[in-house]
């Protein structure tokens, strides 16, 4: 079953005195699905100069009257739109077209859920017990503990309130978006931060802080560019093999050797 919806963020259209009003204007959702419509309210403000119609999100680099800046309010507006994506799919597994109260009370429910979940397993407390966890078992050298320093600063710029639960498959898909278009990185890169993030996912599970294995099924077609294959020509080859190494560096000879045997045997 498929139940046809759109989700539209919007300013909310007011006037005083017969002027619209374009200062700290809310920001709603306006869910429409089956011939009927339902709006919520995202507890934001926002001046309509700040606000992409087109994108239906707040322009990168603004703010509102409250200090919430553009990250902050639009990674919100991106949880909302993927609470709504899952309520429906829900529903189209149960095969039942929800009434706009079900919808309503489903939605409210799952932000219920969150501070809840908020609040028993904090995402970045338990990302620091991963990590002096794992650490200490797998004994993890300077490099791996800098590595998983960085995957934190990525999730936190990312979403600093993200939780277990967000993380369904239109939330990895924003955080790839984001790794690629914020961070500038490569497709390999973004699949090792992936595979960082899947391990403490992972981990998670297993210890009964969340019960989301989204990240399981999650597999993004990520193309990496094939690396530039260096080699040698015969004649360099040649030449390599009948260098006249110095008698004071004849240790060089097995380095020689062992690169030749390597060249030879298409060993990279």
């Amino acid at each position: 079953m498929n139940i046809k919806r759109n989700i539209i963020f919007s300013l909310e259209s007011r006037k005083k005195n017969g002027k619209s009003i374009v200062i700290n204007v809310p920001i709603r959702m306006r869910v429409m699905y089956a011939g009927q419509r339902i709006e919520f309210t995202t507890g934001y403000r926002i001046d309509v100069v700040k606000w992409d119609e087109a994108a239906q999100r707040v322009k990168n680099g603004c703010t509102n009257k409250l200090k919430q800046n553009a990250s902050q309010i639009n990674n919100d507006l991106s949880k909302y739109y993927t609470d709504i994506q899952t309520i429906f799919k829900e529903f189209e597994i149960a095969e039942t077209i929800p009434t706009l109260q079900q919808v309503k009370t489903t939605f409210n429910e799952k932000q219920k859920g969150k501070s809840m979940d908020t609040l028993k397993h904090p995402f970045f407390e338990m990302f620091d017990d991963f990590v002096k966890e794992r650490g200490a078992k797998n004994d993890w050298t300077t490099s791996t503990y800098e590595k998983f320093a960085s995957v934190k600063n990525h999730l936190l710029a990312f979403d600093k309130d993200i939780q277990f639960n967000d993380w369904n498959e239109f939330r990895l898909t924003d955080y790839v978006n984001y790794l690629r278009a914020e961070k500038k990185m490569r497709n390999s890169t973004i699949d090792n931060q992936l595979d960082f993030l899947r391990w403490f996912l992972r981990w998670a599970v297993e210890r009964g802080y969340s019960e989301n294995r989204a990240f399981d099924v999650f597999k993004p077609k990520l193309k990496t560019t094939q690396k530039k294959v260096i080699f040698l020509t015969w004649e360099e080859l040649n030449r390599l093999r009948d260098y006249p190494i110095p008698e004071s560096k004849k240790y060089l000879e097995r380095v020689r050797d062992v690169f030749l045997f390597c060249c030879f045997t298409n060993l990279q």
